[in-house]
């Protein structure tokens, strides 16, 4: 059968790489095409008809200023769907472009289902476009356990299958076992800072991370782990102000679970760090350190940011928003976590709590098989074989 998938960042081109495999392992004779990154195309074998970095910016002016760039990767991707003529349309993650350019065209003009991989955050801010998810999808696969009973209570038929960090670190952990850590260990413990994987993120919030760590140089190596779209020119800027700060890419996870603690731009990341089981810090001021917190406060409708404390229910690790991200404020909290104390002891023991409430199943594999499943129950599903 023939799968089309619709990736808009590093993260879910990690995640959509994985998918690719599992599907492939249900079904051999799988054929790919997508918009996405060098992961997925390492496991389908074709490169990808729009890369994600093309279409990779994160706030309002960004996205207006660079708003015909995304017109056009969407003609492109919606043409490549057309010619192609899918099996199954899986959009990951990246509910805006998905939601307004690829959604009504698959439901309206091609016809074939639609199944969500990595649901829209819609239970956090714009909760009114969920009426056009029930409309355009015929399943939601989630990733957090509490995402299948909020889009059940709206009418979307949602599933639970895991979430595909849980698979990334098992594998990461595994790896390690067999290899052990090789060429980045240092006899002096290690500071992590996780600064986003957009260079509005790291204009926001790398250079006060990197301040606040300045008075803990001579005791800890800082190190920054690199994102995945971003290069060492994007950093460039900031280092050379702070010549004791290491850059590293393609080692996050050995980075992190090396470290003592982490400053972490809020994101997915948020939720590795403590799979990992590395206490954090969670920073967010974009937009401005103070419209980011009235943004937060007017326009979500979660008491959290970090999906460490949504999962959890409560605030397991600290949430610094706009002008609360500040270099004595951050040394303050750092202090905290880096000493064996109630607040890291605290932070820990969630931890173990958030990989209980997680489960321990594949999520790729687990995703693959509601997909098959899926497509075995339409009509078309012999036509595409």
């Amino acid at each position: 059968m023939r799968y089309f998938l619709v990736v808009g960042e590093a993260s879910a081109d990690l995640h959509a790489s994985n998918l690719i495999r599992a599907i492939r392992a249900l079904d051999p004779e799988a054929s790919f095409m997508f918009m996405g990154g060098s992961l997925m195309q390492e496991a389908s074998g074709v490169a990808p008809i729009v890369h994600y970095r093309e279409v990779a910016f994160m706030g309002i002016l960004p996205v207006l200023t660079h708003l015909s760039t995304i017109r056009h990767a969407a003609e492109r991707v919606r043409e490549a769907i057309r010619s192609f003529a899918p099996a199954v349309v899986i959009p990951v993650d990246f509910a805006g472009f998905n939601m307004r350019y690829i959604l009504p065209y698959v439901a309206e003009e091609i016809g074939c289902p639609i199944v969500y991989y990595i649901a829209p955050k819609l239970w956090a801010w714009k909760r009114w476009r969920i009426h056009k998810l029930r409309r355009y999808t015929h399943l939601m696969l989630c990733i957090l356990p509490f995402e299948e009973a909020f889009f059940g209570r709206y009418g979307l038929r949602a599933q639970y299958v895991g979430n595909p960090c849980v698979d990334a670190v098992r594998a990461h952990v595994l790896d390690q076992e067999v290899a052990q850590a090789h060429s980045h260990h240092t006899s002096r413990p290690c500071i992590a800072i996780l600064a986003g994987s957009r260079r509005q993120e790291l204009r926001s919030n790398l250079e006060v991370m990197l301040t606040s760590t300045k008075a803990l140089s001579s005791d800890y190596n800082i190190v920054i782990a690199g994102a995945p779209g971003l290069c060492a020119d994007d950093y460039a800027p900031y280092l050379q102000h702070y010549p004791w700060a290491q850059l590293t890419f393609d080692a996050t996870y050995s980075i992190v679970q090396r470290s003592c603690a982490a400053l972490v731009t809020s994101g997915t990341a948020t939720l590795e760090v403590a799979l990992l089981g590395t206490p954090l810090i969670v920073c967010y001021r974009m937009g401005g350190q103070r419209i980011a917190r009235w943004v937060f406060e007017h326009c979500f409708s979660t008491p959290y940011i970090s999906l460490v404390n949504l999962i959890l229910g409560r605030a397991a690790i600290p949430e610094l928003i706009g002008a609360e991200v500040n270099a004595p404020r951050l040394s303050r909290e750092l202090a905290k976590i880096l000493v064996d104390g109630p607040t890291r002891q605290g932070q820990l023991k969630a931890m173990q709590e958030l990989r209980l409430l997680l489960g321990d199943q594949y999520s790729s594999r687990a995703a693959a098989e509601a997909i098959f499943q899926e497509l075995s129950a339409t009509a078309s599903f012999a036509s595409h074989r």
